[in-house]
């Protein structure tokens, strides 16, 4: 037995060595071992397949590849719509916070895994999308790494994750090969792809403070945005296609699910509301305005003359409570009512002007309330309606407009919509010690003292816990499954 302990130990001893030699070669210039690290950005089946047999298919068909991008997402972000800009145009413009794969491929940039899995923020976003809105798509992964890649290749971490997924069983391996490449980290998603939701949610995500006001800042995102199949759980897809939306099922953790805040309770009558309240109705009493990073929370943004002009909050604010019941796919995302299957939620409301064609039955009838996105003009073709060039498109400028020349005004229809955009707000939960105010209580919604919550235009005559009423100095308790009780102070015996 003892023989054959040495003889075994010597073999491992040797692949060991060998392994160890390999992994060296693999950024010496050994190209067919090279590709076996991440940070080649390639998949292969020396690299990935072998262990993740069919993820790359798996990945391809998630919501965060498969993108259709919405028409008044876009509109926003851009001052184009969607449909009106193609090919290259399409993905130079689109194509800078995309992963890879599905229709940027066509320009040569193939899904990488790396931009969601580094580890080390050696990532280099920015320079990334840079060469794709220039053009030079093929460039787009060297952009990323290109530098980085042999230093990576040498670090200890990654060499010896090579040789453990040579010699190693999958437990062993996993432990090592996460270190260097494991699920997606929540600063990767807020500072990237997701640094666009500031402006509309005055999320903190980016911001250096972001633990000061959010209780959920040392959260990954995949702790509450459940992950299957490479589709990551959201409450809405509003970027998806339809046919990805309809075999859809994984969703956002529920407050109270076990290992988050399971069997917590606020009393009987508090806990009443969660029919038909979200809990951050309450516990995001305020927002924060222009100082935060990523910029300042919007509460305007106007294409009215060809130009964008924002008008961000100064100072924090209140967010509107209002009804929700998601955001229909492709439509604007304006107040829904009450109705079946609404829960009250707080928003950032966010007026949006442009002109639109005036063609579409729902606007022309309704050009502010209705839902509808429809026929938006671009703004370059707005700045050429300025005649007179002093800076401002009035409705007889863009009416008469005559782009082709041909003794017809090509928009005589047009109107100018101002559109309240409710965006949903889910981040920035305030608890006891963290966050710009406390939770909301009875009195901040009920009663003579209630200002949080407009009853008339939420659909009720008038306050449904009595508008006279008085709730000041009414404490909502908590009590947790498992905590200690509440110590009792009792005079002394003797």
């Amino acid at each position: 037995m003892d023989k054959l302990n040495t003889v075994l130990i010597a073999i491992l001893i040797l692949m060991f060595a060998a392994a160890g030699v390999n992994a060296f070669a693999g950024y010496s210039g050994n190209n067919a071992l090279a590709v076996h690290y991440m940070t080649e950005q390639k998949w292969s089946d020396g690299s990935c397949a072998g262990c993740h047999f069919g993820m790359d298919d798996q990945v391809a068909e998630s919501y965060h590849v498969d993108q259709d991008l919405k028409k008044w997402t876009s509109f926003m972000d851009y001052g184009v719509d969607v449909d009106s800009i193609e090919g290259e145009e399409r993905a130079r413009t689109f194509g800078q916070t995309h992963p890879g794969g599905n229709y940027m491929a066509e320009y040569g940039v193939e899904l990488d895994c790396m931009i969601c899995h580094e580890q080390h923020d050696l990532y280099d976003y920015e320079a990334r999308s840079e060469v794709i809105s220039s053009g030079n798509f093929d460039m787009a992964d060297e952009a990323a790494l290109g530098e980085a890649r042999s230093e990576v290749q040498k670090e200890p971490l990654y060499v010896i994750s090579y040789m453990l997924d040579v010699l190693t069983p999958l437990p062993l391996v996993t432990e090592i090969h996460d270190e260097v490449n494991a699920g997606p980290r929540g600063e990767q998603c807020a500072s990237t792809c997701h640094i666009s939701e500031v402006p509309k949610t005055a999320v903190t995500w980016v911001d250096e403070n972001h633990a000061l006001y959010d209780a959920h800042a040392e959260l990954d995102c995949i702790d509450c945005h459940e992950t299957e199949d490479h589709q990551i759980g959201s409450p809405e897809l509003i970027d998806a296609p339809e046919s990805v939306e309809e075999a859809f099922e994984v969703e956002v953790k529920s407050c109270d699910a076990e290992g988050c805040h399971a069997g917590i309770s606020h009393g009987a009558l508090v806990d009443g509301h969660l029919s038909a309240l979200e809990c951050e109705t309450c516990h995001i009493p305020a927002l924060p305005g222009a100082e935060i990073e990523g910029g300042g929370a919007l509460e305007m943004f106007s294409w009215a003359n060809g130009m964008r002009e924002d008008v961000t909050r100064d100072e924090e604010f209140t967010p509107a409570i209002s009804w929700y019941r998601g955001i229909p796919y492709d439509s604007l995302p304006v107040e829904t009512g009450m109705g079946e299957d609404a829960m009250l939620k707080p928003f950032n409301i966010v007026t949006g002007v442009w002109w639109d064609e005036g063609t579409n039955p729902e606007v022309a009838a309704d050009p502010n309330g209705s839902a509808s996105i429809g026929n938006p003009i671009g703004p370059a073709i707005v700045m050429e309606a300025d005649i007179d060039g002093n800076g401002e498109v009035t409705v007889e400028e863009i009416r008469s407009y005559d782009g082709n020349s041909d003794g017809n005004a090509d928009y005589p229809d047009a109107v100018l919509r101002n559109v309240e955009m409710y965006f949903p707000v889910s981040h920035n939960i305030a608890g006891s010690n963290v966050g710009l105010a406390e939770p909301l209580g009875c009195a901040d919604c009920h009663g003579v003292t209630g200002t949080a919550i407009d009853w008339q235009a939420l659909g009720y005559e008038t306050d449904p816990a009595g508008a006279d009423s008085d709730f000041t100095g009414t404490e909502i308790d908590v009590s947790i499954p498992g905590q200690r009780p509440t110590e009792v102070e009792r005079e002394p015996a003797f």
